[in-house]
């Protein structure tokens, strides 16, 4: 399948500042989910909001190519990317309730986006947002339409903004931690739903997640990231069964699983920017670091066919 997203030595951060991401390299195939992971401050949500054009303030892509559907994001205007977000690429934040405007209908929220995208009339959309709140599992889709957020469980805010997502028919969907807010069993009614979405709309999907739980339902491939870089990137089978990057073998010991009385515990935490330290950035948490380690930073390296790591001894 040929690459929806491609990413090439991206590097993002302040004008006058170190980098936040680094020498960051990722591909996306069209069709499939690909789960980006890592620790909180890894920059897994800076990468999904670089490809958006919704850095916050003062951030900046400093180098690189963001490519979808061969094209250079990274040069888009402001009016280009209005054009593209929802359009072509869409977005579902973690936090529903800080992402839905408080003050309208969750009816008038979803018919905005249609009217915006698609040219249709007030009446229209609102017609067309009924039929997605029903597609994404609200019952009694019709009064819904009147609800305002803050009368909705969190699942339901949750199935809003997906909704809200499919309004403009996207190629692309990031979600950035779509169920980290909710109990496990609705966790688990989010990610049925993303699965038969994908099928029903031919989704390609970048899915940022820290659970790796959450990345074993949906993804078909993993990238981990750490400090601002790629550190590995393959199969999720591959992945679970065979990790080639001490990073991701700690993530994988730290899962908790049927019979396993203790956690194994990963000890420090992920370095600020200014504060990496030199040679491979895992070096001062990873129990295998040698010399050179400390002094020289790895390459990204292919070492088998579709499996990415950066790491002397993978």
């Amino acid at each position: 399948m040929p690459n929806l997203l491609e990413i090439k030595d991206l590097v993002v951060g302040y004008e006058k500042g170190p980098p936040i991401v680094e020498d960051f390299f990722l591909t996306v195939e069209a069709g499939e989910v690909l789960a980006l992971v890592g620790e909180s401050g890894c920059g897994k949500s800076l990468t999904g909001l670089a490809v958006l054009g919704l850095l916050p303030a003062g951030i900046q892509i400093k180098k690189g190519k963001i490519l979808f559907k061969g094209k250079d994001l990274a040069g888009l205007s402001p009016r280009e990317y209005v054009r593209l977000r929802g359009r072509e690429i869409a977005i579902i934040f973690q936090d529903p309730m800080v992402s839905l405007n408080p003050v309208f209908t969750v009816g008038d929220q979803i018919a905005e986006v249609l009217c915006w995208h698609q040219g249709l009339s007030k009446k229209e959309a609102l017609k067309q947002a009924e039929a997605l709140l029903r597609e994404v599992g609200i019952p009694a889709a019709r009064e819904r339409l009147k609800a305002y957020p803050h009368e909705l469980s969190g699942g339901m805010r949750q199935r809003v903004m997906i909704a809200m997502a499919l309004a403009g028919q996207p190629a692309l969907l990031i979600a950035d931690e779509p169920t980290t807010a909710l109990d496990v069993t609705i966790q688990a009614q989010i990610l049925e739903l993303l699965a038969k979405l994908r099928e029903q709309h031919q989704l390609t999907i970048l899915l940022i997640s820290h659970d790796l739980g959450v990345v074993a339902e949906l993804a078909d491939r993993v990238a981990v990231m750490y400090a601002g870089r790629l550190v590995e990137m393959t199969t999720c089978h591959r992945l679970y069964q065979q990790p080639r990057h001490p990073y991701t073998e700690a993530l994988l010991e730290a899962l908790p699983r049927p019979g396993k009385k203790t956690l194994t515990v990963l000890p420090g935490v992920v370095p600020p920017p200014g504060k990496r330290p030199e040679g491979c950035k895992f070096q001062p948490r990873c129990p295998g670091a040698r010399k050179n380690c400390t002094r020289e930073e790895p390459p990204l390296k292919e070492v088998e066919r579709g499996h990415w790591v950066r790491c002397f001894y993978a």
